[in-house]
């Protein structure tokens, strides 16, 4: 059996990297085994489909990851997140780090380090008149000699 490797590896790599689909799944389309696929996807160098979203949406919705990114963008919280979808706050950390390459607790950091830089100083209060580094006495207080 001849067939165009270029074709094929054109096939293979837009079903799993546009289309999110299995192995098995692109095996039931050209009628061969899941075994050949999974040949054919790594003699091409071609990784798995990451089927994380896909499936996420399958499960809450088709406009879960819409409604995740919407709560993450308003600065809910993982416990808000979680209650939302009806999950684990633990989950919903583990969805978020997923979905965006990163760990939750550093992005929050980075928002409240951003926030901290923009937002308006506050005028300090002066310090009474003397020498800076010597301990001041309170004179308000009655002394007790």
């Amino acid at each position: 059996m001849k067939f165009d490797t270029a074709y094929l590896e054109e096939f293979i790599r837009t079903k799993i990297e546009l289309e999110t689909l299995t192995d098995a799944q692109i095996a039931r389309l050209l009628n061969v085994g899941t075994s050949t696929v999974s040949h054919w996807r790594n003699k091409f160098h071609i990784k798995p489909a990451d089927k994380f979203k896909r499936k996420f949406e399958e499960k809450y919705g088709p406009d879960a990851l819409r409604s995740f990114d919407i709560l993450v963008q308003h600065n809910a919280t993982l416990q808000e997140i979680g209650r939302y979808f009806g999950f684990s706050r633990e989950y919903a950390r583990q969805v978020y780090n997923k979905l965006y390459q990163g760990a939750y607790r550093a992005q929050q950091r980075h928002q409240t380090q951003a926030r901290r830089r923009t937002s308006p100083k506050t005028p300090r209060a002066s310090t009474p008149a003397g020498d800076p580094g010597k301990a001041r006495r309170h004179t308000s207080l009655p002394s007790h000699m």
